[in-house]
């Protein structure tokens, strides 16, 4: 006999109906943002970290609602950009998924800078949307745009 999971959508009535799945995402913009306590805080005032906004998109990249609302989803990461560490910096992968391969390698090459976020607003990604216990949804991996495939003869 099979086994049903079901997603625990209960924690909020206001929380946007969604299914986990990947999503193309349309990238709007960053705020900064400090989160105090938790296991890894080290600054009693609260660690600077950087709000990455997306509103979901559908198949056809048209923007998703719920409710009559778009449904929009926020990511936080650390400020760090620093390729020299052990683990890649979220900031870093954002980055990463929210350029196109010339530019990411052209950075790469010689760490130039990036270009301003205004030219990045608008960009479409992929990210992958669970439902947290809480009911409400959250991104986790953030990569680059959907590859278009075509069947060949």
């Amino acid at each position: 006999m099979g086994r049903d999971f079901a997603v625990n959508t209960g924690g909020s009535a206001e929380a946007p109906q969604i299914d986990p799945a990947v999503y193309d995402m349309r990238f709007d913009g960053t705020t900064d943002t400090t989160m105090t306590g938790g296991q890894w805080q080290k600054n009693p005032d609260g660690d600077p970290k950087i709000e990455w906004h997306f509103t979901l998109l559908d198949d056809d990249g048209a923007v998703l609602y719920d409710r009559g609302e778009p449904i929009q989803l926020s990511k936080v990461t650390g400020t760090s950009f620093n390729f020299d560490s052990r683990t890649t910096p979220g900031g870093l992968k954002m980055l990463k998924a929210l350029h196109t391969p010339l530019e990411w390698a052209s950075y790469e090459a010689d760490h130039s800078v990036f270009p301003e976020e205004e030219q990045l607003v608008g960009r479409t990604v992929q990210g992958e949307v669970f439902v947290k216990e809480n009911g409400w949804p959250a991104i986790g991996n953030v990569i680059g745009p959907r590859v278009r495939r075509t069947s060949r003869a």
